[in-house]
């Protein structure tokens, strides 16, 4: 105590106001980061790499399932559903053991999109990661990733290997519209809170 007091009088003595901050520190989540994000974009790109890209609405489906382990098996299985090889697809799938579902996620009633998405085409843009192409109107807008993007996929698909995991279950080709209706039609449908059936109403 007399140390701790030694201490006080030492700071007021120079003029000194102590500030204890009792908050709990603020730590920012991979999710919150551009890059990160970004990166996992190339993931997505550089694992189902056609010449014809994605579409930005694909990409933001499978972000989405990246992001929300807990809807993954259940996109398989919808995903594969009247295939043989849905059974094999599912045993190759490595999910964590405990795995709850987010009831509080924001339940969207359409393409899950990320008012950052824009900003993070930006980013790899501008970085000669990917590219794009557009028809003839100047619509339906295809994302492509670039020689650069690919040689930075290869190096940085080690950092997920979850992603990878799932992603591989597709080959290098992903049904586009099976799994935006997947994701804007089935699950929102199997999962949100006023789509699901309770006995007590």
């Amino acid at each position: 105590m007399e140390q701790f007091n030694y201490l006080i009088k030492s700071i007021t003595d120079k003029g000194l106001k102590p500030n204890i901050n009792l908050d709990r520190p603020t730590y920012i989540q991979p999710e919150d980061r551009i890059q990160y994000r970004s990166t996992r974009i190339l993931i997505i790109l550089g694992m189902l790499n056609t010449k014809f890209g994605l579409s930005k609405n694909v990409i933001a489906c499978i972000d989405f399932l990246l992001r929300n382990e807990a809807f993954q098996a259940k996109f398989i299985v919808e995903y594969f559903n009247g295939q043989k090889n849905v059974l094999k697809k599912l045993s190759l799938f490595k999910s964590k053991s405990q795995v709850e579902i987010d009831f509080n996620i924001v339940q969207y009633k359409s393409v899950p999109w990320d008012i950052r998405f824009n900003d993070m085409f930006l980013y790899l843009f501008v970085r000669d990661l990917i590219t794009y192409k557009t028809d003839d109107n100047e619509k339906n807008v295809r994302i492509l990733i670039t020689e650069k993007g690919q040689a930075f996929f290869v190096k940085a698909k080690e950092i997920f290997p979850n992603e990878i995991n799932l992603l591989e279950l597709f080959g290098s080709r992903i049904a586009e519209n099976r799994t935006i209706n997947i994701i804007t039609e089935v699950i929102p449908n199997s999962y949100w809170k006023q789509n699901v059936e309770t006995d007590n109403k």
